[in-house]
């Protein structure tokens, strides 16, 4: 990042009223939350593996504060919002193994647009009722 573009964007800050920058999901841009990425060697056919992946490795408080978890494009991995409080256990506790990896995001991967219940309905409507769906 460039001297000017630092200096524009601190005047526009002071514009705008901003007192102080407040750290934020790259995900969701919830304040004080940071953005993490899990990676997978094998395809996943919903984040539910990932979701247990969290619980047995960090504990099933850790999993209940997660607030947000999307599975990327290819399905090999899934995007979570961690209360930003975590980063020092997360780097303390997990150990990358040679399937599963975690790291903080610096860019937003693909993700998937996945709707369980859009998908269930899809595969398991009757044919006698296609009409209801149209």
């Amino acid at each position: 990042v460039s001297t000017q573009s630092t200096g524009v964007a601190a005047a526009l800050s002071h514009i705008s009223g901003l007192i102080e920058i407040k750290k934020r999901s790259l995900l969701s841009s919830m304040e004080d939350f940071t953005a993490y990425q899990m990676t997978n060697t094998f395809e996943v056919r919903s984040p539910y593996y990932f979701w247990n992946q969290l619980e047995n490795i960090l504990g099933a408080t850790f999993r209940a504060d997660v607030k947000f978890m999307k599975l990327t494009k290819d399905r090999m991995g899934c995007v979570i919002d961690v209360p930003s409080k975590y980063e020092e256990f997360i780097d303390d506790t997990w150990c990358d193994s040679n399937k599963v990896t975690l790291f903080k995001m610096t860019e937003l991967p693909e993700l998937e647009d996945y709707d369980p219940r859009r998908r269930f309905w899809k595969r398991k409507r009757p044919r006698a009722f296609e009409w209801l769906w149209e």
